[in-house]
């Protein structure tokens, strides 16, 4: 050959051919890292396209024709952000789909339903004003992003669905994508009630709503209710996925969300960071961003820091698609990428449709006293479907649908729902019900046998010396009917429910260790680090595992996997109870309230350690007189329990009883090793117990609970002893018939907590109610903080309190 004979112009040709290659390589690998930032995106054109220096096709030695088929992959309708993804399998795949010919689509459908949205929307308008229904108008495009979704989903064997959604384009969601039929629709935004006035459910704004149904794309649909709170229900409905996976069921969750408030709410870094945990995964969440390019009334340069809305997703590295929010070629060529990536990789993909809102926030809000720019070039764009339209020479069918859009507002006047069976939960003598025993104790001769099995370890798990103590001291205190503590206790309600077949979930920060060295469920060898899981060989494997620190998205997470797996027990445990106060919007929005407003049934246990031990102000109280304010017909249970058995029954209840409703319990901290807090194994054969009476003389009464209850009783004294297991349901009757015996008695309430804390402001009522005549509460004074910074000071307040109940 030429080069072989040392043809130096050979040489050289080779040379430049290499390096021109490897120029052309480095233009490529620019487009792919830079080419998003001069994609024409935004409908309004209010800024001028970007155009970075790397795209520079002079820089490589290329000339503008070189790079056009680059220009036209990466800087058309789709913005594809792929730069920043280091698993390279991913971003090649990402980056082929971008350079392919993109499939042809089914324009005419895409036009139809633009124009169906407007012409809903604006009937809407009409036949309903003043009436608040968060329309799509100027975002019409976001539809056929949805639409091709949930087609691109059904064409994957994907049965079923399930959407965290928003109120923006609600009812016209679910009106055209969601199967939700049209009168049912339009009689919601008109304010028909969901259910009779005497049901019992208090019901929601229509555009909070959820719905259950077959979409018109094919897929089986589950739309989650929610709340205003932004965003929190994007946990919710991937715990509702996720026990939908473990059932067995192909789904695929969905996302909706705005720009300002992907941006804004920390809740959906905390759901991206759970995306791709053993314990939280759902096979991939598609997230939709509609970038309306304003958040109420706030533009984008107050609204955040970062250059995108979606920049949260750089978390995780997952892929963000940029689309222009009028273009339906690329809509649907990006709904198909995202389904594919999401299938292919399991995981989290983004897509973010950048379009506007022609209205303000809501129909009566008028955004020009703020956007007056932005608004004057809306003011100039004509109907998407009419510019569609004259692009593609085809014009939108609407006769049916507009025939069909009369008939419903006309139906709408008389419709009546078809209101399901009487919830039992939502029945007026739900209380009773759940104050009614429920058979949970079981065989002594079982229970020592499960306990037993619970110490074992097989052949080749050598443990850390203290753990080898831990399991001979439960073996020990098993054999000698010693009593039971409360990690034996609790292992016991979990084998013992595995062996019944029924699933159990349990996690939290330190769970499977506990925060307290107490549980130490998953033992590993101290030589090869292999492990060996207590629960194993008892039936239905339990999940428990750790989560990140995290409360808000974890907690609505795991409420949302109650609500799809109530026939299972499902535990979330804080590592402190005052980490609740993180998790809030979930407490008071779902678990509070979610069967009142959208009749979802929850057996969620949530275990708050709580107790004031010498650790200072915080972690010292789960702050129940929040706890109890919130409670009201029978919506949830809160107890603290003084023993490990009741503590046993209350778990198995939570499965047995015909009933489902959220557990909040104020779990211990000093009574896990407590000596007196202990159960004889007789008392696992029995029942729940909502008040533990321990009789003495009949001149002072003294009800306490808790921690305070066991310290009380350790003391010499004639006083007789009262322990308010369960708060609510409010024990009424039980109590009455122990007071009943002390006529004549002082009436005592004790409790650690300071006296604007606690209990006794919601307990007070109630029981002078029983008792005819006030109770004297015992308590530290009033007091900003939940107890003292140095422990001798909450030591003193605490023999002051014992001393105060049981002698003066």
């Amino acid at each position: 050959s030429a080069f072989g004979a040392g043809d130096p112009s050979a040489v050289e040709a080779m040379m430049n051919d290499i390096s021109r290659r490897a120029a052309y390589d480095a233009m490529v690998e620019a487009y792919r890292r830079w080419g998003w930032l001069a994609a024409d995106l935004d409908p309004l054109s209010l800024s001028p396209r970007a155009h970075p220096a790397q795209l520079t096709p002079g820089d490589y030695g290329f000339l503008p024709e070189d790079a056009e088929p680059l220009q036209r992959s990466y800087c058309g309708k789709i913005g594809w952000e792929i730069g920043h993804i280091q698993n390279t399998e991913r971003r090649d795949w990402l980056a082929q789909q971008a350079e392919a010919n993109p499939d042809p689509i089914d324009i005419q459908q895409s036009i139809d339903l633009i124009a169906k949205a407007e012409l809903f929307e604006a009937t809407c308008g009409k036949r309903m004003p003043g009436a608040k229904t968060f329309g799509l108008s100027g975002a019409e495009g976001y539809l056929v992003l949805t639409a091709e979704l949930l087609r691109s989903a059904q064409s994957a064997g994907i049965a079923d669905v399930i959407i965290g959604g928003m109120h923006r384009g609600r009812l016209t969601q679910m009106a055209l994508l969601f199967g939700k039929p049209l009168t049912q629709v339009i009689a919601d935004a008109q304010g028909v009630p969901e259910f009779p006035d005497d049901y019992g459910a208090s019901s929601d704004s229509p555009y909070h709503l959820g719905w259950q149904g077959r979409s018109p794309m094919g897929p089986q649909v589950w739309i989650a209710p929610h709340p205003s709170h932004l965003s929190i229900v994007g946990p919710v409905a991937m715990g509702r996925a996720r026990a939908a996976m473990d059932a067995g069921r192909d789904v695929m969750p969905i996302a909706l969300h705005t720009d300002a408030a992907f941006a804004g709410q920390g809740v959906n870094g905390e759901m991206l960071q759970l995306s791709e945990l053993a314990a939280f995964t759902v096979g991939g969440t598609v997230h939709l961003v509609l970038n309306n390019q304003i958040g109420f009334t706030t533009d984008m340069d107050e609204a955040r820091t970062s250059r995108c809305c979606t920049d949260y997703a750089k978390l995780i590295e997952a892929p963000v698609l940029h689309v222009n929010g009028e273009d339906p070629e690329a809509l649907c060529r990006a709904a198909k990428v995202a389904v594919a990536y999401r299938n292919r990789f399991k995981a989290d993909v983004v897509v973010e449709c950048v379009g506007y809102r022609r209205l303000g926030h809501n129909e009566i809000d008028e955004p020009r006293y703020t956007q007056p720019r932005m608004y004057r070039r809306i003011d100039e764009m004509t109907p998407l479907s009419q510019r569609l339209a004259e692009t593609y020479g085809t014009e939108p069918d609407l006769a049916e649908f507009e025939s069909d859009l009369d008939k419903a507002f006309t139906l709408a006047r008389n419709w009546r729902p078809n209101v399901p069976p009487a919830a039992l939960g939502l029945q007026k003598d739900i209380t009773d019900r759940m104050l009614a025993p429920v058979k949970t104790g079981l065989p002594e001769n079982l229970l020592l046998d499960l306990a037993m099995r619970l110490t074992e370890l097989p052949d080749g798990i050598k443990p850390h010396p203290k753990i080898e103590r831990f399991l001979a001291q439960r073996r020990s205190a098993l054999q000698s009917r010693a009593g039971i503590d409360w990690a034996t206790a609790e292992a016991l309600a979990i084998a013992s429910l595995a062996t019944e077949d029924i699933a159990i979930r349990f996690g939290g920060q330190d769970t499977v260790r506990g925060a307290f060295s107490q549980r130490n469920l998953n033992i590993r060898c101290n030589q090869s680090e292999a492990t060996h899981f207590i629960f194993d060989g008892f039936g239905t494997r339990p999940q428990i595992h750790n989560t990140p620190l995290i409360e808000n998205a974890v907690l609505g997470f795991e409420y949302g996997y109650s609500i799809g797996k109530t026939e299972g027990l499902t535990i979330w445990e804080a590592q402190f109870g005052d980490f609740l106060n993180v998790a809030q919007p979930i407490f008071d929005q779902f678990i509070i309230c979610g069967e009142d407003r959208w009749l979802l049934q929850s057996n969620l246990v949530m275990l708050l350690p709580h107790g004031i031990d010498g650790g200072g102000p915080d972690h010292a109280t789960a702050h129940p007189e929040r706890l109890l304010m919130a409670c009201a017909r029978g919506n949830i249970q809160v107890m603290n329990p003084s023993t490990p058995a009741n503590f046993f029954h209350a778990l198995r209840r939570q499965v047995l009883a015909e009933w489902r409703k959220p557990l909040v319990v104020l779990a211990p901290k000093t009574l896990l090793r407590h000596p007196a807090a202990k159960s004889a194994l007789s008392e696992f054969s029995t029942e729940f117990a909502p008040v533990i009476h321990r009789k003495g003389s009949p001149k002072r009464v003294v009800m306490s609970t808790g921690k305070l209850a066991v310290l009380l009783e350790a003391e010499e004294s004639d006083a007789t002893l009262l322990r308010l297991e369960q708060f609510y349901p409010f024990p009424e009757a039980a109590l009455q018939n122990i007071l009943t015996q002390y006529p004549d008695a002082e009436l005592i309430w004790a409790q650690e907590e300071p006296e604007n804390m606690g209990y006794f402001q919601w307990l007070s009522p109630r029981l002078e109610k029983i008792s005819g005549r006030p109770w004297r509460l015992v308590t530290r004074p009033e007091n900003p903080a939940a107890a003292s910074g140095p422990k001798s000071w909450d030591d003193r307040h605490l023999k002051e309190v014992i001393n105060t109940a049981l002698f003066e």
